[in-house]
């Protein structure tokens, strides 16, 4: 399989204009493209560009709400519910994170629950969003029902993500961004595209057996990772998304399936001041010490020396200037382009 690049500056305004003339409004449409280039940035492909296409069909069947207002349900002294419109997912929630920061500057932490939502792409986004104002930042999100249960076979929870970040002063902190499944859909989406098998313990066939093929596994479920014990954490974020009124996995529309159909996902936005009995920087100091304690942890002669939560993909950053394109990603895009009279940058074959 042939592969191109675009350097993501320039893919960045191809994305925008793609996403506005399928008619997601401005704001929307520099969230999405922020929360795609963030994801490629830092070597999560599976989250990049790659979920181009699926959005735009979704904002031109009515899927997602091109022109909606994120409003507040309830407001409470701690907890906000606030009802997406069906909004492009990271459109709402940085509405919500924005909620979240005001409320956790008043009174110490606060809790922000979306419901009528969309798939946000990469949870990190939001949580940097906080840790950079100074906050400790938890995000979490359910999604469609892709992964089976321990024992079983039919997928019925969805990848569940989980982000926390830490704010650590002049810099950025740790941070963790997972999946509650093994792997996720977009890389088994990348996988299949680029012709590569899956680790083993990633999926299942339709069948329920284990299998490293991804279009199998498209056709089957994904494992939970560390089995009973990421089953249960994601089962536990689906219940925190409902608070919301959110529709649970099993019952929440794939982001694969009819794009006219809104998802109705959940989103969980947690903030948290660090500096109620310290000041940010004996906090800073703290995590600084833990991070170089883990650091010295390596066994003498390793040729992989042990990291924090979030370095690897802080060490990709500095090399991460092209969006590398597979084939059935790049032809959809150039196939939108025409429809939709959006001019077509020129890649670089690799």
């Amino acid at each position: 399989m042939s592969r191109m690049t675009i350097d993501l500056e320039t893919m960045s305004e191809w994305s925008r204009a793609l996403l506005a003339a399928s008619g997601l409004e401005d704001a929307g449409t520099d969230a999405v493209v922020d929360t795609l280039a963030y994801a490629e940035r830092r070597g999560l492909p599976s989250h990049g560009f790659i979920r181009l296409p699926t959005y735009a069909s979704r904002i031109r069947a009515g899927g997602i709400n091109g022109r909606a207002r994120v409003r507040v349900l309830s407001d409470q002294a701690g907890l906000v519910i606030m009802d997406a419109d069906d909004a492009a997912g990271a459109f709402s929630a940085i509405a919500c994170v924005e909620v979240a920061l005001a409320k956790a500057r008043a009174a110490g932490a606060a809790v922000v629950i979306a419901c009528n939502a969309n798939h946000f792409g990469a949870a990190g986004y939001f949580t940097d969003l906080m840790a950079r104002s100074g906050f400790l930042g938890i995000a979490l999100s359910n999604t469609d029902a892709i992964m089976c249960a321990p024992f079983g076979g039919r997928p019925v929870l969805g990848s569940n993500p989980i982000s926390v970040a830490v704010p650590v002063v002049d810099g950025q902190g740790p941070q963790l961004d997972m999946a509650t499944s093994e792997g996720n859909w977009g890389r088994l989406l990348v996988a299949r595209e680029h012709g590569e098998l899956l680790p083993p313990g990633w999926a299942v066939d339709a069948e329920g057996v284990p299998t490293d093929d991804p279009a199998a596994a498209l056709g089957g479920a994904l494992l939970p990772t560390g089995g009973p014990k990421g089953f249960g954490l994601a089962f536990m974020i689906d219940c925190l998304a409902a608070i919301g009124g959110a529709q649970t996995s099993d019952g929440a529309g794939p982001l694969y399936g009819d794009p006219a159909r809104p998802q109705g996902l959940g989103h969980v936005f947690i903030a948290v001041a660090v500096d109620a009995v310290q000041s940010a920087s004996e906090y800073s100091t703290r995590i600084t010490s833990l991070t170089a304690a883990v650091h010295e942890s390596g066994l003498p002669g390793s040729t992989r020396p042990p990291l924090t939560p979030g370095e690897p993909e802080k060490q990709r950053l500095a090399h991460a200037h092209n969006w590398v394109a597979d084939d059935t990603t790049l032809r959809s895009l150039e196939n939108l382009s025409h429809q939709l009279g959006v001019p077509i940058p020129i890649p670089t074959p690799l």
